[in-house]
């Protein structure tokens, strides 16, 4: 097991460049209750179906504009998923990634709130460090976002609804990595994800289902479902004079089996042994360092170093870029 400590804060260009991608990772106010503790390896079992799909069905991939950029270029597109949904995406393609020496791949996911277009920068890095990348608007987000009733898109909520539609974008990310797999420019054997705060979450439950990802980047991300929401309930009742009253008397077995077959605890041990690296801020109140440790503790084992845990001290829910980026990419260097 890896756990470091006190990692300081400092500037650069870098880090300003894509600030961008965790403006929008924040959760919003949930009024669930915590759900009953139950077995991890058999809550796996139970939700396992639910992640399984035909990877026979064509992709339909269709393809839109291209727009290049010193060192790569990025098309729209859009693909077939399961149940039928189509999902718009991003894929950024860097000029030395070819059929001759194909490259390593990475799904990106972001946070709650986001889109596609909010880890842009991100894809550019990414297509100057060699990478390809796919970034997809998640399950109500971006192109896919519910509409008010004058045409313009309702802000996500981190509701059941999206709690329950965190399975389908586990399912976009197994179909898009079909695409990219699919891709002659593409190592089918270097695929990795890296989520955001609400992506992070989902992208621990891709990893326990995905054996294709071979290393996975959780920014802002953990487990304990009911514990999270419980805690932004708590915080958010105080803050804004709201009663505990408003959120009793929900359907309870409903809220239980919701959360647990969407659990990252539950997923976290069927990472292993491929790697993990977990950026997470002491101070952050949107997922709590206690969400981030159960995480941890649910995805190691005693001697078994595959989850790394950088720890910054002095940071909420984004971590000090200037210091996380460059770890990040040395962490996939070496591991993707």
């Amino acid at each position: 097991m890896a756990q470091s400590a006190g990692v300081g804060h400092s500037g650069g260009a870098l880090a300003s460049a894509i600030t961008l991608i965790f403006l929008t990772s924040t959760l919003a106010f949930a009024q669930i209750p915590a759900a009953l503790a139950v077995d991890a390896e058999r809550a796996y079992t139970t939700a396992l179906p639910l992640y399984k799909y035909d990877a026979r069905q064509p992709l339909a991939a269709k393809f839109g504009t291209t727009t290049h950029f010193p060192g790569g270029r990025v098309v729209t597109l859009t693909y077939r998923s399961v149940n039928d949904v189509r999902v718009p995406a991003l894929l950024y393609l860097p000029d030395k990634a070819t059929k001759v020496a194909p490259a390593a791949c990475l799904v990106l996911l972001h946070g709650l709130g986001g889109n596609k277009e909010s880890l842009a920068p991100l894809g550019q890095l990414a297509a100057a460090s060699g990478y390809v990348s796919l970034i997809i608007d998640e399950y109500g987000h971006g192109e896919r976002a519910p509409k008010k009733a004058d045409g313009t898109p309702a802000a996500p909520q981190f509701t059941m609804d999206m709690i329950g539609g965190g399975r389908q974008t586990v399912l976009d990310v197994r179909r898009g990595i079909d695409l990219l797999t699919l891709r002659p420019d593409v190592d089918p054997k270097r695929v990795g994800l890296m989520g955001f705060s609400l992506g992070a979450l989902i992208g621990s439950v891709a990893a326990g289902v995905e054996p294709r990802i071979k290393a996975t980047v959780l920014v802002s991300g953990g487990g304990d479902l009911a514990g999270i929401l419980k805690a932004l309930s708590e915080r958010d009742a105080v803050v804004g004079g709201r009663s505990m009253a408003q959120w009793k008397g929900m359907d309870w077995n409903m809220t239980r089996i919701l959360l647990q077959s969407e659990e990252p605890v539950n997923f976290a041990a069927h990472i292993a042994p491929r790697a993990v690296l977990m950026e997470c801020g002491r101070l952050d109140d949107i997922v709590p360092p206690f969400a981030a440790q159960a995480f941890y503790d649910a995805a190691t084992k005693p001697a078994d170093n595959h989850v790394q845990i950088d720890w910054y001290d002095n940071a909420g829910h984004i971590p000090p870029l200037p210091a996380m980026v460059p770890k990040i990419q040395a962490w996939l260097k070496t591991n993707l």
